[in-house]
């Protein structure tokens, strides 16, 4: 049990740490943050869990886990999986572009907007659309699509073609529909 709330108590430290660091920063992409900062709380965890004593002052015999070791390693794990679900909430909520849109809503006051309105909002500038202006180049750089340059026709790498196929699996065996 002790590993546990160790790694709740990291947990909470973590997020502040996140909090702090892009505050201070204002990193482009977060990613920056989380895993440099998860791979510095994991000593750090070890290093609290060392110095606190094994019933934390007030845990009963039943509950302090044995060995401690296995404790330890325990609330790592559990770390580890708690900052993954943190990672995974902040990508899911600040990358949403339902959030997104209700945010620029909200930020227009009583007036609202139109869907036009909305719509500039994902327009830079020189006229490019930011969603498929960003995101199609990303994963022709990461290897996962190609575009011919004349016709700006889009096809699947190997590496696409099979991360796109297990997509599909997981979405047939868990039942998640059609869309994207």
């Amino acid at each position: 049990m002790k590993g546990i709330l160790v790694s709740l108590i990291m947990l909470a430290a973590y997020v502040l740490g996140v909090i702090v660091l892009a505050h201070l920063f204002k990193p482009k992409r977060h990613t920056t943050i989380f895993f440099p900062l998860l791979l510095a709380s994991l000593p750090a965890y070890f290093g609290v869990y060392a110095l606190l004593p094994a019933d934390l002052g007030f845990l009963s015999a039943a509950w302090m886990g044995s060995p401690a070791w296995l404790d330890a390693l325990v609330g790592a794990g559990v770390l580890v999986l708690n900052v993954h679900s943190f990672i995974d909430y902040f990508f899911g909520f600040n990358g949403g572009f339902s959030t997104s849109m209700m945010l620029m809503i909200y930020r227009a006051g009583t007036e609202g907007l139109t869907a036009r309105e909305i719509t500039a909002g994902y327009t830079a500038p020189d006229g490019t659309d930011k969603i498929m202006g960003w995101r199609v180049p990303k994963l022709q750089e990461d290897g996962y699509v190609t575009v011919e340059p004349d016709t700006g026709r889009c096809d699947l790498t190997p590496k696409g073609l099979a991360v796109a196929r297990l997509a599909d699996f997981l979405k047939r065996c868990l039942n998640l529909g059609a869309g994207g």
